[in-house]
């Protein structure tokens, strides 16, 4: 069963910053984490989960990433990553296509106490919420 081993920032070509990272097997995965977001990850049946939380802005993200996704942007690895060596990789991003995504904010934020819920009843209430 795959699991999380390592988490750290990879660096775009060109891009402003470096952004978080989650190694999973040998892919790397990077879910799109916000400059106020806390995140939290987990993988079940061969997805990766991602919980981005912003509760300053009330607004929650749950992306959905198949271990089985092509690594298509090349990117470095940056740091962090404490297992992981240092080198150039292909990534998988949050924005290539397959990802799947999840907003609620808002009054739908509001209305179901969004901002309190644990990772997996968050999870749970976004499939009984499709």
């Amino acid at each position: 069963m795959a699991t999380i081993e390592d988490t750290g920032k990879v660096w775009f070509k060109g891009a402003f910053g470096p952004e978080y990272a989650v190694r999973v097997g040998d892919k790397v995965f990077v879910p799109g984490k916000g400059g106020n977001d806390t995140v939290a990850c987990r993988v079940e049946d061969n997805v990766l989960g991602v919980d981005l939380h912003d509760a300053k802005k009330g607004k929650r993200i749950g992306r959905y990433f198949s271990l089985e996704l092509p690594t298509t942007t090349p990117a470095t690895l940056f740091n962090g990553f404490e297992k992981t060596k240092h080198a150039d990789v292909m990534v998988v991003s949050y924005k290539d296509s397959g990802v799947k995504e999840c907003i609620v904010e808002g009054e739908a934020y509001r209305k179901a106490s969004i901002s309190t819920m644990e990772l997996e009843t968050f999870f749970q209430w976004l499939i009984d919420n499709e």
